[in-house]
């Protein structure tokens, strides 16, 4: 997919988070349980994704890819986005999934065999403080 098919195709999307064909994780079976695609402007830590339910009906990896990623360090540039899965919990601590750094491309984390409510969260930057991404895409 080119980079202006991925920038309309975020455009598109906007804040509703379309689901719809594309990229896949490479452990990511066709079957994959659920996906969504988005963008990120200007994010700094500590912010959350939106939220996906994980049903666990498939052994697919939880995976995030990122295309067309920016940071507001004009000299070194984008280089990388720690990132942290979360399983919320009602009434107690979040569970903590893993953290990836994401150097602009796919990190997956594994099939977390645990249905429920997930999300992931911007831990920190590579270089500067904030980063803008023009196309994002979870899938399970």
């Amino acid at each position: 997919m080119s980079t202006r098919r991925r920038k309309a195709a975020g455009l598109l999307a906007g804040v509703a988070l379309l689901g719809f064909g594309g990229i896949t994780p490479a452990n990511a079976g066709v079957t994959a349980e659920g996906q969504f695609e988005s963008e990120i402007k200007w994010w700094t830590a500590p912010t959350e994704s939106r939220r996906w339910s994980d049903n666990n009906d498939t052994w697919d990896y939880t995976g995030i890819y990122f295309a067309g990623c920016r940071s507001d360090d004009d000299y070194r540039g984008y280089d990388y986005a720690s990132l942290r899965l979360w399983k919320y919990v009602s009434y107690a601590p979040d569970r903590n999934k893993g953290t990836r750094d994401n150097h602009c491309g796919w990190v997956d984390y594994g099939d977390p065999d645990d249905a429920g409510t997930y999300y992931f969260s911007l831990v920190d930057v590579g270089n500067g403080d904030y980063i803008e991404i023009d196309y994002v895409k979870v899938a399970w």
